[in-house]
């Protein structure tokens, strides 16, 4: 499976790259990332998680000052997961990819006593 998920999206760069894309939220540079091969329009790229790895979206969030909306994209046996974002032009950029998706229960949480 690890060589399935290497051949991503389109080409997945390296670690350094995706970390270096994660932690520059809040000034998102579209040109660059496009020229790194990790975005795509949100219909292709969905798709494209959809046909290749049964992935459909888990879980979504719009960032806070909302530039951007993030999901957790899953395979139904949590085989494999995307972190994806999206930007209000279509755009929608890869984040990080993994194995063995589990989703958690919301639980309620407990105010104060009566």
């Amino acid at each position: 499976m690890a060589t399935t998920r290497s051949r991503r999206l389109f080409a997945m760069p390296s670690l350094a790259a995706v970390a270096t894309l994660a932690f520059s939220f809040a000034d998102i540079n579209i040109a660059a990332a496009q020229a790194n091969k990790t975005c795509g329009p949100r219909a292709e790229v969905v798709k494209h998680l959809a046909t290749e790895f049964k992935e459909q979206t888990a879980a979504v969030g719009i960032a806070e000052n909302g530039s951007a909306v993030y999901e957790i994209l899953a395979s139904a046996d949590g085989s494999t997961w995307t972190l994806l974002y999206s930007l209000p032009n279509g755009l929608s950029c890869l984040m990080a990819t993994g194995q063995s998706w589990q989703a958690l229960p919301q639980v309620a949480a407990l105010g104060p006593e009566a």
